[in-house]
């Protein structure tokens, strides 16, 4: 039954998603070109020039409006889906409340990484167009060849290490975010009858920022301090200590998205009312 939750969850927000994506695609062409007019040795027309820079702003602004709307069709998705007109069809299925809160997790996480990836090759198009010369000359990949055997030198088998720590750590804030936001919703939806989302962008920004100094005061006197005290130490031991200390980091934040998911689940199994 998630398999069949998974696929009407991703055709709701894949339906209007893809146009984005390629939109974003296009437009990436279009950059590369204004950053070659803009960046040309020759004297090219006025007129031609201001066309260049809106062009390379409007490219700009298209990436963030992309990732905003690929967030905005996964929280929609969420809250139609739950606490709308449909919600009293959604849970009269035949499913477990812990199924439909995995489907929209697994398709939030998925959509929010699909999102990544094409940003990533929109930037790596959009270069590529402006600085195609440079890009295909063999020197810059020996340069590059050569920077990374250095760092591979350096590092050693803790560089697989720190790549798989780092996947881990992405994967579990993206897993925060929407838990986070999903309670957030959650919550408003059984505290408030009416403004329901207005309520949920006050709590969310509430607890946002409790959150924010909690990890600013934690920058403050944690992060200085680590570091000064990682920094005297052989480059032997130093990597082996990050590399501990980003597992206790993963534990941690592990623990918490497990307490977060416990928390969305008992509200939309206990708390929900949907009378």
């Amino acid at each position: 039954m998630l398999g069949k939750l998974l696929k009407y969850d991703f055709k709701a927000v894949m339906k209007y998603w893809w146009i984005a994506a390629l939109t974003s695609f296009l437009l990436s062409f279009v950059g590369g070109f204004g950053i070659i007019a803009v960046t040309s040795e020759r004297k090219l027309p006025t007129i031609v020039m201001v066309v260049a820079v809106m062009g390379l702003v409007l490219v700009i602004i298209s990436y963030v409006v992309f990732y905003i709307l690929s967030l905005f069709f996964i929280y929609a998705r969420f809250y139609k889906n739950f606490f709308t007109d449909e919600g009293y069809l959604t849970f009269t299925l035949p499913v477990k409340r812990s199924q439909l809160l995995n489907s929209k997790l697994i398709m939030s996480i998925t959509t929010i990484f699909l999102t990544g990836i094409v940003c990533i090759i929109d930037v790596m198009i959009l270069f590529t167009v402006a600085l195609a010369e440079e890009i295909f000359q063999p020197e810059i990949w020996v340069e590059l060849k050569r920077g990374f055997d250095i760092l591979t030198q350096t590092v050693g088998i803790y560089l697989l290490v720190y790549i798989i720590e780092g996947l881990i750590i992405i994967v579990l804030s993206v897993l925060f975010s929407c838990l986070f936001l999903f309670c957030c919703i959650t919550f408003a939806s059984i505290i408030s009858k009416k403004a329901k989302v207005l309520v949920a962008i006050g709590i969310y920004y509430g607890a946002n920022w409790i959150l924010s100094l909690f990890v600013q005061i934690f920058s403050m006197f944690g992060i200085s301090s680590l570091n000064t005290w990682l920094t005297n130490l052989p480059d032997i031991s130093k990597f082996g200590l990050v590399s501990l200390l980003l597992l206790g980091f993963i534990a941690f934040f592990g623990i918490f998205c497990a307490l977060l998911y416990t928390l969305q689940y008992w509200m939309l199994d206990r708390k929900l009312n949907l009378n």
